[in-house]
């Protein structure tokens, strides 16, 4: 299986990464001056494993073609950007598979690719850019894929190369409800810990992790109306992935740190639009989005 990861940034670097050691056939397309430090000393991971690895990388899109499997992992703003930039190598035989932050990005997808071609993906891994060329693998988790389509049979062999490249990955066969435990997670973590501007660690303290407990309560009252399968245990689920990720710079703090757009739409600000679609109300999230557009400005 040949495959591409379309804006290789922390997490398209760190799993792309993984999968080359592992002897998978990968390409990274990103931004050209990340692209340059690869094609000149390699990617570089340290934290939770260091290795430095020779993995072909392209700043052209096109340079994708071929590929069996192309991963985006582009910021969900980006989403339509990217598959506008790879259409042209588009084909029935072309799986592509979401791996980002946010809600939205599958149905931007589905405008450019058969729903049958497409596979969605979460992970709770933690990871940062250090500098071109170098990431930080700062957490340990488990990645969940599945097909958006029952008629999709590549899932299987996906889920096989990644734990085979020692990614611990299982299948779902409802992965619209992973993405949205996601977005809750992400928004009771990402927002909290960019505003005291410090390692997702610090929301473990005892006043914070209760903020942490309502902010989650007030995403899955949402989703559970809307009729989403959300866990009961979502603030506990909340609760490991900060453990195991306490010592990562989550991507909004590392967005606000570099001067660059933060996703909060797409992770608070979905939450927010459901919530006013319901007429219920989002003290919280509309709160943190508020304080992290203020920080972005």
């Amino acid at each position: 299986m040949k495959i591409a990861f379309m804006g290789a940034g922390a997490i398209g670097s760190l799993f792309g990464g993984l999968l080359k050691k592992g002897g998978a056939d990968v390409l990274l397309i990103g931004r050209s001056s990340h692209i340059e430090s690869i094609r000149k000393n390699g990617l570089s991971v340290s934290g939770l494993d260091d290795f430095n690895v020779r993995i072909d990388a392209s700043s052209n899109p096109l340079d994708a073609k071929g590929s069996d499997l192309i991963i985006i992992t582009t910021k969900a703003y980006d989403t339509r950007k990217a598959l506008k930039e790879i259409t042209p190598i588009l084909n029935e035989n072309v799986i592509v598979m979401s791996l980002q932050n946010g809600a939205g990005n599958v149905e931007e997808i589905s405008k450019f690719i058969a729903k049958h071609n497409i596979v969605g993906a979460v992970t709770s891994m933690g990871a940062f850019l250090e500098a071109p060329g170098i990431v930080q693998y700062r957490g340990k988790g488990t990645t969940v894929i599945g097909a958006i389509s029952e008629e999709n049979n590549a899932v299987k062999e996906i889920v096989r190369a990644f734990n085979s490249a020692g990614i611990k990955t299982q299948i779902t066969n409802d992965i619209k409800s992973e993405i949205w435990s996601k977005v809750i997670i992400n928004s009771s973590i990402n927002p909290l810990a960019s505003i005291f501007d410090d390692e997702n660690g610090i929301l473990l303290n005892d006043n914070l992790i209760e903020i942490v407990r309502e902010i989650t309560e007030e995403g899955k009252t949402i989703l559970q109306k809307e009729g989403i399968n959300i866990s009961d245990e979502i603030f506990e689920n909340t609760l490991t992935v900060i453990k195991n990720t306490s010592k990562n710079i989550n991507s909004t703090l590392s967005d606000l740190r570099k001067g660059n757009r933060t996703e909060i739409d797409y992770i608070s600000g979905k939450i927010i639009e459901l919530g006013k679609k319901l007429d219920i109300p989002t003290p919280y999230n509309k709160a943190l989005l508020n304080m992290i557009k203020y920080k972005e400005k």
